[in-house]
């Protein structure tokens, strides 16, 4: 089975609205966080209106800032993901990464930055788990570790064959190697209509 990379997720097909509309469940806002203040420093004071205007009516009015106090559909990550690649990006997805980790760098403190640092790769994906069962109200997450490598399974929520929703993780490894300073690769793996795997080595 060939390893799926981002470029090869991003050419996939999208899947329709209403397939996405139609799986069941929520997620945590914290998924999205601060995306529209982050648009908005980046492209101007229009830039949530922007996006917005390429969302179904469920989501036209999603905050521009969500924690994890809020919760949305199961399908917002992806949906305005994709309105956002579009309306910025020309419809790129592989460009959206330098956008995500800049971000990402700018939401946390010199702290937090060390912290992640200190920790090292093996020890973050260990974690990961626990995190993620608190913000999909469906599905599993597990990881497996052996010396440099690793394998983090995701099941049980058909969300999880989606291909926007599979470049976003291996994007999550991805900002795993920046902040924790290290190199390394990461590449996904279809396990089925309700499952995805992302196998990393560093």
């Amino acid at each position: 089975m060939s390893a799926l990379t981002v470029e090869l997720l991003a050419a996939e097909p999208r899947w329709e609205r209403d397939r996405l509309a139609a799986l069941p469940g929520r997620c945590r806002g914290d998924l999205l966080g601060p995306w529209g203040n982050n648009l908005a420093k980046r492209f101007g004071p229009d830039a949530v209106t922007r996006v917005r205007a390429r969302l179904p009516a469920p989501l036209a009015q999603v905050g521009a800032a969500l924690s994890s106090d809020d919760w949305v559909p199961i399908h917002a990550q992806v949906v305005v993901t994709e309105a956002i690649v579009d309306e910025f990006l020309g419809g790129d997805l592989v460009a959206l990464y330098p956008l995500l980790i800049e971000d990402t760098r700018a939401s946390l403190s010199r702290v937090h930055r060390l912290l992640a640092r200190s920790l090292g790769v093996g020890r973050a994906l260990k974690i990961v788990p626990k995190p993620f069962r608190k913000v999909y109200e469906r599905g599993t997450a597990e990881v497996e570790l052996d010396a440099r490598r690793g394998r983090l399974s995701f099941g049980d929520n058909a969300l999880f064959a989606n291909p926007t929703w599979r470049v976003l993780q291996l994007y999550a490894v991805r900002t795993l190697f920046d902040l924790t300073g290290n190199t390394g690769s990461a590449a996904g793996e279809d396990t089925g209509a309700d499952s995805f795997a992302v196998l990393v080595t560093w």
